[in-house]
């Protein structure tokens, strides 16, 4: 489209530029309010979206919290770990392991013989030939040319990946081979017909060493692997050294790693409590508002972030999914659950409890502290007990009303919160596709917003271009005017 010829003032003297300025600032008042809102719209969504956040955070904790799994974590100890170390998986029982290690798992090597002098391995000017080095049958040719140096052979042994590997020991001047599996099953053979290995290595091809088994005995049984690490009845035993005396070691039920585990999950919890209360008792600012680009171009950045920050108050405040989520939460760990026997029957037995009330104090409302030592004792002596409160599922289905009551916390909590998000994303939107076809409450509000806004502009492009269309006229009108009044002053004066 053309613009149309705009004259701004010659004739009449008037700054219509400015006019016309103002009045389309008059004119631009219901586009900026529509921005204003669009602005709280995609605001309030990122406060959403970062609640979201917290809770998919704390959705994962329960998570684990719902499978017996984090509950028989088993940990290895060993009563000496320069000869052994070890780590225990779910399969394994509580118990010792008595073990003598007599002889460790070694590579296949090939030591070359030391240069007398030292060694520039960029040189060139190699004897060229061929050698061979063959591993499990698989036979892999290396040429030495005249551009070959003793870095560059090495490099192409080693980016062959063939399960050796080539290094050079710059303290004894020396090259060696080296197979990247132990045991007696390790070994290589070389191939060095031409004698290019041996001449520019000094390495030769009868030198090869097999590797050796690992050798030990555990309660009793002699045991024999190809590598130094091995499991054993789901025993992860990895050996360090020889020893001729015995090691002993204990696999027991981690009870640390459990309460590290406890211990986040109240922290947690503590967390999503004071943030939904925060959010959701803060009140906005009304005299604070999303700022148009004409406001901005006056301020400076730190005044605008500064006043932005105060317009961003109170967005969720009294927010019902949020205040619903803080509700649900606080039922799930104050209702008991159903059926349950032992000693062991709320969070209160093991050490969980709520923060006593205390008058003026409303922002530990709702929260959880705990008693970690009585937490340790608990798992100590009802280990099984502690797990089935967190982990205890139902046989009725999960609509039938007495559902939640025969479910332990960790279910209660992941199902809360699961709800609590597919609540949020149905009004947010999930932010994995545009807002135009999100479906969500929020992304239908602004695909409408901005329709409208779209509308708006073309109809403010159309009244600018008006007004300039009546201010050129009223130039030209003008013009015309100084022209013919002009011509009658020429004319009275001549006669």
């Amino acid at each position: 489209m053309i613009n149309p010829i705009r004259l701004s003032g010659m004739s009449s003297g008037l700054d219509t530029d400015k006019m016309i300025n103002d009045l389309m600032k008059a004119a631009r008042q219901p586009a900026n309010k529509l921005k204003q809102q669009k602005q709280t719209l995609m605001w309030q969504r990122e406060e959403y979206r970062n609640m979201n956040s917290m809770m998919s955070s704390f959705k994962n904790l329960a998570d684990k919290l719902r499978f017996s799994s984090t509950f028989n974590k088993l940990s290895a100890s060993s009563s000496n770990n320069s000869v052994i170390t070890a780590s225990a998986n779910s399969s394994a029982g509580n118990g010792s392991y008595v073990v003598k290690v007599d002889q460790l798992a070694t590579s296949s090597t090939n030591v070359g013989d030391a240069f007398s002098s030292a060694v520039d391995l960029k040189a060139k000017g190699l004897t060229t030939g061929e050698f061979s080095i063959t591993v499990d049958g698989k036979e892999q040719k290396f040429e030495i040319n005249a551009d070959s140096t003793l870095e560059s052979v090495m490099n192409s042994v080693n980016k062959a990946n063939i399960g050796v590997r080539m290094s050079f020991d710059s303290i004894n001047k020396r090259f060696m081979l080296t197979s990247a599996s132990t045991g007696d099953i390790s070994t290589f053979s070389i191939n060095d017909s031409s004698g290019s290995l041996s001449t520019n290595f000094n390495i030769q091809a009868a030198n090869t060493n097999v590797g050796q088994n690992a050798k030990a005995t555990i309660n009793g049984v002699a045991m024999e692997m190809a590598n130094n690490s091995f499991e054993f009845n789901g025993v992860k035993f990895d050996l360090k050294g020889v020893s001729s005396s015995e090691v002993t070691v204990t696999v027991t039920r981690d009870t640390q790693d459990l309460v590290s585990q406890i211990k986040d999950f109240v922290e947690k919890y503590n967390e999503i409590v004071d943030k939904i209360q925060a959010k959701t008792t803060e009140r906005p600012n009304r005299n604070y508002y999303p700022l148009s680009d004409e406001e901005k171009e006056s301020m400076k950045d730190s005044q605008i972030q500064l006043w932005e920050s105060k317009a961003k108050a109170g967005l969720l405040y009294r927010d019902d999914i949020l205040q619903d989520a803080m509700n649900s939460l606080r039922r799930d760990l104050t209702s008991p659950i159903k059926d349950i026997s032992g000693a062991i029957k709320s969070l209160k037995d093991i050490g969980i409890t709520f923060k006593p009330f205390v008058q003026g104090n409303t922002k530990d409302l709702a929260k959880i502290q705990l008693d970690e030592q009585k937490l340790q004792d608990a798992i100590n002596s009802n280990p099984d007990e502690v797990m089935k409160l967190f982990t205890k599922s139902s046989n009725l289905d999960s609509k039938d009303p007495n559902y939640r009551s025969e479910i332990g916390y960790g279910e209660r909590l992941y199902d809360t919160l699961g709800n609590s998000m597919k609540k949020i994303t149905k009004k947010i939107g999930s932010g994995s596709v545009s807002d135009a076809v999100d479906g969500s409450i929020f992304g239908n509000r602004l695909r409408d917003m901005n329709k409208k806004l779209d509308s708006l502009e073309d109809k403010l492009k159309m009244t600018e271009n008006r007004y300039y269309k009546q201010f050129t006229a009223m130039e030209k009108a003008i013009q015309k005017l100084n022209s013919q009044g002009s011509w009658l002053a020429q004319q009275l004066g001549q006669g």
